[in-house]
């Protein structure tokens, strides 16, 4: 079983995914900001790890990443302050872009649907940073990871979980939503399918279990 970090672990998608994955036998860390969250974290089955990815460097990114077999990506600066979005969406995603470079763990990216360097997002809009952002982490992804997945789910909701419809031919649907439930039993079949690498996985809700939609892609 795999050692997993979980960067954004008190956010909705990422405290759903953490008792997926520690109920496969997996040991689940999970990187909080606040120290009151510790509680909600241990009780979904993940190890709390109190740091701000906001504030460290690359060498305390290097370090906090250390050891682990696969990294996930489930945090975010919740949109609203362009500059707070720069620092954890861009920079703070960068460093960790570059870590696992080096360090050859697994990577899961949890993105958005429209991600994108052709996003067509104004500058003048508040979207703007977050999707600027967003399509330049991805495309780091692709250029320097060994192993990585990276995942776009569509519109959030707190709907109970249900299957995916893939984009697959990419732009054969569009952007519609998907349940927060669903997109963490994504991030844990994606862990448990080491075969499915190097794929952007742009999906909805739908009627396909999400092992079997897996399944489907090209290894």
């Amino acid at each position: 079983m795999a050692r997993i970090l979980i960067l954004g672990g008190h956010g909705k998608v990422a405290l759903l995914a953490e008792p997926m994955l520690a109920e496969a036998g997996h040991s689940v860390h999970a990187v909080i900001r606040n120290p009151d969250h510790v509680a909600d974290v241990r009780q979904a089955g993940a190890e709390p790890v109190v740091a701000d990815l906001e504030s460290l460097d690359q060498a305390g990114i290097d370090a906090l990443l250390d050891g682990f077999d696969v990294v996930v990506w489930s945090a975010g600066a919740g949109g609203g302050d362009p500059e707070r979005t720069w620092a954890v969406d861009r920079d703070a995603a960068m460093k960790v872009v570059d870590a696992v470079a080096r360090s050859g763990a697994r990577l899961v990216m949890v993105s958005y649907f429209g991600a994108s360097l052709e996003h067509g997002v104004s500058p003048d809009e508040p979207f703007y940073a977050y999707a600027e952002a967003k399509a330049l982490v991805d495309e780091a992804i692709r250029e320097r990871v060994a192993d990585w997945v990276i995942l776009q789910p569509s519109g959030l909701t707190l709907d109970e979980e249900s299957g995916i419809e893939l984009d697959e031919p990419q732009g054969s649907i569009e952007s519609g939503e998907i349940p927060r439930a669903t997109v963490a039993r994504l991030i844990a079949e994606t862990v448990a399918h080491p075969a499915v690498s190097g794929l952007t996985i742009r999906c909805n809700g739908g009627e396909t279990p999400v092992r079997e939609a897996l399944a489907s892609l090209p290894a």
